[in-house]
Order: structure tokens, then sequence, then C-alpha cells
């Protein structure tokens, strides 16, 4: 069985996440471990920090870039680095555009 918190501790754990503090920090001051932390936060819409993106998230990098917009821009929007989304967009096959925009 899964220990839980209240409502009200995990609006302070994820204040304190937002923040900058770590999962492992916080999981240790409150009693959990770093996993189950990072599963409740989930739950809540959190992302969390270095994870890697969802095959969907992926398909909405492609998407986006495809119509125009710039690495930067995505990555923005969807919450990860342009070198993120860079790459995962190579690895998933999509052509690049050089900085004047054209395909290389």
């Amino acid at each position: 069985m899964h220990r839980t918190i209240s409502d009200e501790s995990l609006d302070t754990v994820e204040g304190r996440y937002h923040a900058g503090e770590t999962l492992r920090a916080i999981a240790n001051d409150v009693g959990l471990s770093r996993h189950r932390l990072a599963s409740l936060l989930r739950e809540r819409g959190v992302r969390i920090r270095r994870a890697a993106p969802s095959p969907a998230e992926v398909q909405e990098m492609a998407r986006r870039y495809q119509d125009g917009e710039s690495l930067e821009r995505v990555g923005r929007r969807l919450g990860f680095s342009a070198g993120t989304i860079r790459n995962h967009l190579i690895a998933s096959g999509v052509t690049l555009r050089d900085p004047q925009g054209r395909e290389r």
C-alpha cells in the first residue's frame, strides 16, 4: 500500500518543487519515496523536471515544428529546452530547418 499525504501538504510540496527544490529532498522531508512523490505530483499535472517527453508530446513537438514554430518556441510551449526538442525531432525522423528556415 502506498503512503499518501493530505492535499494541503501536497500543495506545499508542489510549491517547493516549483520553487526549485529537488524531489529527493522534498521526499525525504515528507517521508515518501522519490518515485511515489513524483507519481503524486504527476497526478496533479505537474511536469517532473528531467523527465523524458511522452510519445504524444514528441508528436506535438513534430507537429508544431513542421507548422513553422522554432525549436525555442516549441520548447517554451511544451516545457522542454530547444536542444531536447531538437534531439527528439531528429530521433523521430523529422528533417530540421537551417537557421534561415530552409530544410537541410
